[in-house]
């Protein structure tokens, strides 16, 4: 898998998932990728040096070479869709970035839904025991959760207030997000049910097919 990394957010994980979604060739997928992932700013040599790692780790294949001097069409290959979707359900064992977890929602699908409500849930769970230690931290150090009035420290403390505070909007902001976030998902189950089941039924037609 293509270690480039920016906020934590693996390039070959989202090429893998583009690629999952439709077969392209390495020049579109590029284009796909900043596209829907921008700001993650990867380098443009980026999405032809994953592509290349995906193919040795087994995840993808080239399915045509293209005329000379062209570029050839890749696809997953049926382990490269079960390599994404652990990746998009795994458990965060620490704090994940906004970047990662968003690929992981762009990239999932139907029957991934209540896994990454779970996961959702447990980051915001995670985020709101950031809260607490820093609220803790507050009263510890100032016997309130008000910040010091001017007079009644020096110029450092007020800075080391400013920061905490800076501290408690964030992850305040942050587990709003979240929790909206997860709200939102928790009104498409419906819907991600439906097409889960459609999904399985193609599936089940094609074994049929091809038995």
């Amino acid at each position: 898998m293509s270690r480039a990394r920016i906020t934590g957010v693996s390039a070959g994980e989202l090429v893998l998932g583009l690629l999952i979604e439709r077969p392209d060739h390495r020049f579109s997928l590029r284009r796909r990728l900043e596209t829907r992932f921008g700001l993650a700013q990867f380098s443009p040599s980026t999405t032809y040096s994953a592509v290349k790692q995906l193919e040795k780790d087994g995840y993808v294949r080239a399915v045509d070479a293209g005329e000379e001097g062209c570029d050839g069409v890749y696809e997953a290959t049926p382990e490269g869709v079960a390599h994404s979707r652990e990746w998009v359900c795994a458990p965060a064992s620490a704090l994940v970035t906004r970047e990662e977890l968003h690929a992981k929602i762009a990239l999932s699908q139907p029957r991934d839904l209540p896994r990454l409500i779970d996961v959702i849930y447990s980051e915001e769970c995670a985020c709101v025991g950031e809260l607490d230690r820093i609220r803790e931290r507050i009263v510890a150090e100032q016997g309130s959760g008000s910040p010091r009035r001017l007079a009644d420290g020096g110029w450092s403390e007020l800075m080391e207030d400013a920061v905490l505070q800076g501290e408690v909007a964030h992850w305040d902001g942050r587990i709003t997000q979240l929790s909206e976030l997860r709200s939102y998902l928790e009104g498409l189950r419906g819907e991600a049910e439906r097409r889960a089941l459609a999904e399985h039924r193609r599936g089940v037609a094609e074994g049929r097919r091809t038995a």
